[in-house]
């Protein structure tokens, strides 16, 4: 028994398109959620798949068709249907190998499903969700017929199109998907792709997991800024919007330490603020991507910023005193404020504004 996807519709369209046709172009890319929504979808995928592979289960058929996202462009729920494909290494289902184009190489020369085959598909995913084309589908497959094409695509013979080491792949400098590669794949991004396709595409082993991906992929999000001139959305150290070019300014920037504001440590977290106010959850401030009840909220107000803790999570300054509120930092002001939550470790957090390079 399952809750029914109500007002939801198959990942596969609009968001991995085939043939690009009139959708190459910016203003499709923008309406159909942008940056942002994609980051989002791709953020909950991976964290879906990295609960079961926690849980030593394996999803096998992980494809665009068996991926549920809210309609409503606006919101970017995200289910996974189909699932008596789930398997696990002590009776492994191998009648299933997975869709072709989505399918990890190694299930093509029957190995057995696993976590690091599904790893693979999530990836595929979530390059064409971002760049619009597979990840190996590059000028060296032009030489081939689709089907042919297809086959070696599924069998891991072409390189990674942004394969650092080998060029004889890359995506053809006078179409679409070309500029969307540097725009939006985040530098972790670009490197766990490069892994993943690289070393990764002919040896499981070498591939980062599911939760690998679902800690970028949230990170990435969290960094995402809004254009205030088009909607454009864009990570926040783009120097301008790479839709109408309107100079990004200084960005709120929220960071989380561990510690005290006496014993901080390296950060383990920094988002962007929203102008319409932003929840800082337990993975943001612990790590728990279990847990979706946000810790603090924050809002921006006139002169400065609100802070709401939720539940008994308290905000003190140093003198162990109560913070409902902190400035707009300007120049290289950085505000500290103290969050302290019943039987989990302290935690610092810094506000402070930050222009793109």
């Amino acid at each position: 028994m399952m809750r029914l996807a109500d007002e939801m519709t198959p990942l596969r369209e609009p968001y991995l398109p085939r043939e690009f046709g009139h959708r190459a172009d910016p203003n499709w890319y923008l309406k159909t959620g942008g940056l942002r929504r994609r980051l989002a979808i791709a953020a909950n995928l991976a964290s879906t798949m990295a609960s079961l592979h926690a849980r030593g289960l394996a999803y096998v058929d992980l494809n665009p068709n068996n991926v549920m996202v809210s309609e409503d462009v606006t919101r970017h729920a995200t289910w996974l249907i189909d699932t008596d494909n789930l398997t696990s290494m002590t009776e492994p289902n191998w009648r299933i190998k997975g869709l072709s184009g989505y399918i990890a190489p190694e299930r093509t020369r029957n190995s057995p499903p696993t976590t690091l085959a599904d790893a693979y598909s999530l990836g595929v995913i979530v390059f064409r969700m971002l760049v619009l084309c597979h990840p190996l589908m590059g000028s060296a497959t032009f030489e081939f017929d689709a089907e042919t094409a297809d086959e070696r695509i599924d069998r891991g013979q072409f390189p990674y199109v942004d394969d650092p080491d080998d060029d004889t792949n890359r995506l053809p400098a006078n179409k679409w998907p070309k500029p969307l590669l540097s725009l939006t794949l985040s530098g972790r991004l670009r490197q766990l792709c490069q892994r993943t396709f690289g070393a990764g595409r002919l040896a499981p082993t070498s591939r980062p997991g599911t939760s690998r991906w679902r800690e970028v992929l949230f990170t990435a999000l969290d960094n995402v800024i809004e254009c205030r001139g088009c909607c454009w959305t864009y990570y926040r150290l783009s120097p301008q919007c790479p839709y109408c070019g309107l100079t990004t300014g200084a960005t709120p920037l929220l960071t989380i330490y561990p510690g005290t504001l006496e014993t901080r440590l390296s950060a383990r977290n920094s988002l962007a603020l929203s102008d319409t106010g932003t929840q800082i959850l337990p993975r943001h401030v612990w790590g728990h991507y279990d847990e979706t009840e946000p810790v603090l909220t924050v809002r921006p107000v006139t002169g400065g910023y609100e802070l709401t803790p939720h539940g008994e999570t308290e905000i003190v300054n140093a003198d162990g005193r109560p913070v409902t509120r902190i400035a707009t930092p300007t120049g290289n002001d950085v505000y500290r404020v103290h969050l302290r939550t019943p039987m989990r470790p302290d935690r610092t957090i810094a506000l402070r504004s930050v222009s793109a390079r």
